[in-house]
């Protein structure tokens, strides 16, 4: 089961679920991150609407990332995109985790790529790698905060 925040699936590797930090032209600091959550108050039942196209009334355009030991979906992919998909983490180095991912819209391909989450920070940084563009491949580097819910089970 996904928890909000981050909990140890595969030796070390961060799962759970993450907001999306909304200034994405550089990395947060785990103050931002902690300032965001802060304002926007996200919870695995606000996660769970967004995933579903379910988009709280009233709420900022919040994003989040679903992560557990075999799969990856963010609420921001759209269709056709390397976002979503079954994830086979690798091994954990001091606070990266190596994965691949499967796109679900994209069978064939697989996108290598990482997850940074130090130990004591808000922070998490997902990077894929070779993404397919029109204009060749290319990294993808979004970051994510951590959050608490007290909602969600372990």
């Amino acid at each position: 089961m996904l928890v909000a925040g981050a909990s140890p699936a595969t030796a070390g590797a961060p799962t759970g679920i993450f907001i999306w930090y909304p200034d994405q032209a550089t990395a947060p600091s785990s103050a931002g991150c902690e300032a965001l959550v802060q304002r926007v108050r996200p919870s695995r039942e606000k996660a769970e609407a967004w995933l579903w196209g379910r988009a709280p009334f009233g709420s900022e355009m919040e994003y989040y990332l679903f992560v557990s030991d075999n799969r990856m979906e963010p609420t921001y992919a759209a269709e056709g995109d390397y976002d979503t998909g079954a994830l086979r983490l690798g091994q954990t180095i001091g606070d990266t985790t190596a994965f691949e991912l499967t796109p679900d819209d994209h069978p064939a391909v697989t996108i290598a790529g990482s997850i940074t989450a130090p130990a004591g920070s808000a922070v998490v940084t997902v990077t894929l790698r070779d993404v397919p563009t029109t204009n060749g491949r290319s990294n993808r580097t979004t970051y994510f905060c951590r959050f608490d819910d007290a909602g969600t089970e372990t």
